[in-house]
């Protein structure tokens, strides 16, 4: 159950937005091995003046989610996100800085206020690449 921002300056049409959006959720389904409706993506537009980002960047993907990734499945992650947005939208991938905030489980108040370390969330956290 990741939340994922993905933040932009204005002008893009709605079908580049909409792919863009649907390969970074593609992407996070398939290496995270999440449930096909976990969906928790927000994507953001700026004026160009609000939006301010060190050159090359112009794409920012913050993705919060629970601690237990190894570092395999993180990498794995960023270079996926940034193939697919590059091959199906041709973004050139030094465009796009994505950073991960992860929390602990019990810093998630999910299902009616219960901490996510109580509940069964219906997917391992833990996951690790097989090399």
């Amino acid at each position: 159950m990741p939340f994922t921002k993905i933040s932009l300056i204005k002008g893009k049409n709605k079908s580049f937005l909409q792919v863009f959006k649907e390969e970074i959720l593609s992407s996070l389904i398939n290496i995270l091995k999440l449930p096909s409706d976990d969906r928790n993506i927000f994507l953001m537009e700026y004026e160009e003046e609000s939006f301010e980002m060190k050159d090359p960047y112009e794409y920012l993907i913050e993705i919060a989610m629970f601690f237990g990734r190894s570092d395999e499945t993180k990498k794995l992650l960023f270079k996926t996100i940034v193939d697919s947005l590059n091959a199906k939208l041709n973004i050139k991938k030094e465009s796009i800085f994505i950073f991960i905030n992860e929390q602990p489980l019990n810093n998630w108040g999910v299902r009616g206020g219960k901490s996510a370390e109580e509940v069964d969330l219906g997917f391992k956290v833990n996951i690790k690449q097989n090399k």
